[in-house]
């Protein structure tokens, strides 16, 4: 590298940092951050009751009831705090004896809400009430009105505009119907008036067709879904000064790494030409053999778990997301999740939203899925949202993923010297894991995808390529939030592992084509992106920004705090796992608060234990035990997190292999695998109709097993004290001395 690269290199990193973490309150901000207009049937749910239909199309949704009975479509479903929604309705008949259309803002979570009514013949009026108390559905049925204002009268057949105007942040919601007829009308309420609805809950605006007696009929059309500027997952920027920085910066780190690439094919010559080939041994012919029919057992054993449904909640929203980026861009991923609710998982109910909350890489992914499905199944066109072909993408790309991390376990199992045997043996591990196959090919998570990025970067730091390695953590670190234990640890180890001038220059380099990545997204909202998701995260994860109930010390996996909770408070079964975070542990101190100290606190031994170990005693991956005890000792501590984040720990486990003996070794790797599995199958076996899995019905003993497994305390307990003797055993390796590096090709 030239000395003006060396130099120039860190100053333009420095500054596209510098950028990143500017707060987004820095730049101007639009006055919308995005609008949506007409409906979308993969996006709107839409119930009819008996006799009725409910039709979505891109213009018109119709809305017909059967006698007595009701239609309804969710609109949007936001935790956001300000909308504004703008839709013309047209009633066809209104002979009944109660209100015949109901459209407005309601939340399940505290049964009340604000409408438009249009009521019956003969009286025809328009009236604004505020419902306290009604029956929980597809829309807020019956309740007490505590509040009414009038807005008018409607003509059978002519279209009204309704509008509506939510800013909670102000605490009011306008309300304003108007028509050619000259109707208009406007009613306001504010947080004082009506509190419940101005709270930290998702809030949706439906809209019904109700029949209390003959069929109703009503249609609605010309919908405009305007998200006023707020700082959610993203905060959208409209400044031509962040602009122009974004593209000043992008241009140059695209002129340094041209001149670079220039600059090594260069120096390379004709020797870039006469790459040698790699030499094959009669062994090596045999493991590639070996490998070849292990990746075909694979791929067909997966094949075969691929039609099965996925997780309702998690499988759900990688479709989404898949529609989405290619439906509207990838940049809307940041957006329009935020406002759909996928109703159908509750039953018709919109609980929440289906927010996006993962960082450029993983929308790249979802984008590359919606891409693929696309064009493999739709024609370049759009698909329906949970399409069997959707759901294939997703899981085969997971299981690509999967044999990819195998590969790159025996991969780095080789490159720190263990015999190619137990190399072998420790993918094999990995690859033929139930808990594996069923995270990626039944429940379909993504989890495979964020350790390949990780094992590739441990596999290039020890093949000593710096800028490969910090290049593949940080594409790890940007898949979801829990990489960043990865981020940590084992960027102390690479810090420890190179040279200063060469972990500043692999870190330039990794900060220039890291921005120069993500310019679609910054470019689309602010270049503060990555901060706003990362620090979003923590908001809705630790610090209170979510609903309580699903604020949880658990989600169903064996972390410390089960056994807590039944030590505690004697709580017993599920609701050991499913216990408030909020809940005081002693005193005012709640899990959730100790759980953070806990967490922070264990981070913070290791990493001090890993800086200050001796550059000689972290060769040949010493520094991997270190790592699998951050991973570990993060998923046992922290409240809040699933089952199947234990599969994040479970490749490091295997590649420690170096440093413990034949027996514990297995015995960890088989406990991690038994206490991930579990409560994945338990859970999956509730949620899912016992019709999607054949092989599991009803009255499956397999079924049963592993739901009495789930919810058994003797096993709850014995479970969670196993992993705590994993964590354990992986702190007396980590922290003790370190072995003298073992001979080639034989296991410490």
């Amino acid at each position: 590298m030239t000395k003006w690269l060396y130099w120039v290199l860190p100053v333009i990193a420095l500054l596209m940092v510098g950028l990143t973490l500017a707060p987004a309150e820095v730049w101007r901000a639009p006055a919308a951050d995005a609008v949506y207009v007409g409906f979308d049937p993969n996006l709107q749910y839409a119930t009819a009751g008996s006799g009725g239909t409910a039709k979505v199309s891109r213009d018109v949704v119709d809305l017909t009831t059967g006698p007595v009975s009701q239609s309804t479509v969710d609109l949007a479903t936001t935790p956001l705090r300000k909308l504004n929604a703008a839709i013309d309705v047209v009633v066809a008949n209104n002979e009944s004896d109660a209100t015949v259309l109901r459209l407005g803002m309601w939340s399940p979570w505290t049964s009340t809400g604000y409408f438009v009514d249009f009521g019956p013949a003969p009286a025809n009026t328009i009236k604004a009430d505020v419902v306290i108390k009604g029956t929980i559905a597809a829309n807020l049925v019956g309740g007490q009105v505590i509040s009414s204002s009038p807005l008018g009268k409607y003509r059978l057949g002519a279209p009204y505009r309704v509008e509506f105007l939510m800013d909670r942040t102000a605490g009011s919601i306008t309300t304003s119907v108007s028509s050619s007829d000259g109707t208009l009308g406007q009613a306001k309420v504010n947080s004082q008036q009506f509190p419940a609805i101005f709270g930290n809950v998702p809030v949706s605006l439906s809209a019904s067709a109700i029949s209390a007696g003959p069929p109703i009929t009503a249609t609605l059309r010309n919908f405009v879904l305007t998200l006023p500027h707020e700082r959610l997952w993203a905060s959208k920027a409209s400044d031509p000064i962040a602009t122009t920085a974004l593209i000043v910066l992008a241009l140059a780190g695209a002129l340094l790494i041209l001149v670079a690439v220039v600059a090594a094919l260069w120096r390379a010559g004709p020797a870039f030409l006469n790459l040698r080939r790699p030499h094959w041994g009669g062994r090596s012919w045999l493991v590639l053999l070996l490998a070849i029919c292990a990746a075909g057992v694979y791929l067909a054993g997966n094949a075969l778990l691929l039609p099965l449904k996925g997780h309702p909640f998690d499988f759900g929203n990688e479709e989404l997301y898949a529609y989405v980026a290619k439906a509207f861009g990838p940049q809307h991923l940041y957006y329009l999740p935020n406002v759909v609710s996928l109703a159908t998982i509750w039953g018709g109910i919109p609980y929440l939203e289906n927010a996006f909350p993962y960082e450029p890489v993983m929308a790249y992914l979802s984008a590359g899925v919606g891409w693929i499905t696309s064009a493999r199944f739709a024609g370049g066109g759009l698909f329906a949202l949970d399409s069997w072909q959707v759901a294939y993408v997703i899981k085969a790309v997971n299981v690509l993923f999967g044999l990819g991390d195998g590969a790159l376990i025996y991969l780095i199992l080789r490159e720190i010297k263990v015999a190619r045997s137990w190399s072998l043996i420790a993918s094999a591990l990995f690859l033929f894991n139930p808990a594996v196959w069923f995270s990626m090919s039944v429940w379909g998570q993504t989890h495979v995808v964020s350790l390949f990025f990780v094992l590739a970067a441990v596999l290039l730091a020890e093949k000593h390529l710096p800028f490969w390695a910090w290049l593949a953590l940080a594409a790890g670190c940007l898949t979801r939030p829990q990489m960043l234990v990865f981020g940590l640890v084992l960027g102390i180890a690479f810090l420890r592992k190179f040279s200063w001038k060469e972990n500043l220059t692999a870190v330039s380099w990794t900060v220039i084509v890291s921005f120069i990545s993500w310019i679609p997204f910054t470019l689309a909202t602010s270049p503060s992106l990555p901060v706003d998701i990362l620090l979003n995260n923590f908001h809705v994860q630790e610090a209170g920004g979510n609903q309580a109930a699903l604020t949880t010390v658990s989600q169903d996996a064996y972390s410390l705090w089960p056994l807590v909770t039944f030590i505690a408070h004697g709580a017993s079964g599920l609701q050991r796992a499913f216990t408030a975070s909020s809940t005081p542990l002693f005193g005012s101190v709640t899990y959730q608060q100790v759980s953070q100290v806990a967490t922070l606190s264990a981070l913070l031994v290791i990493s001090a234990v890993l800086l200050f170990r001796k550059r000689t005693q972290l060769e040949s991956g010493a520094y991997i035990p270190f790592v699998a005890l951050g991973m570990t000792s993060f998923l046992m501590l922290l409240t809040g997190l699933v089952a199947t984040h234990f599969l994040l720990a479970l490749p490091f486990l295997i590649l420690c292999r170096r440093w413990m003996g034949t027996l514990p070794w297995l015995l960890v790797v088989a406990i991690w695998t038994v206490t991930t599995l579990v409560p994945m199958f338990g859970e999956m076996s509730l949620l899912v109709p016992h019709q999607q899995y054949p092989f599991v019905g009803a009255s499956s003993a397999l079924r049963q097993f592993f739901i009495q497994l789930n919810t058994s305390d003797r096993f709850i307990t014995g479970a969670v004290v196993a992993n705590l003797c994993a964590v354990v055993w992986l702190a007396i390796l980590t922290i003790r001395p370190a072995a003298p590096p073992t001979r080639p090709g034989a296991v410490a």
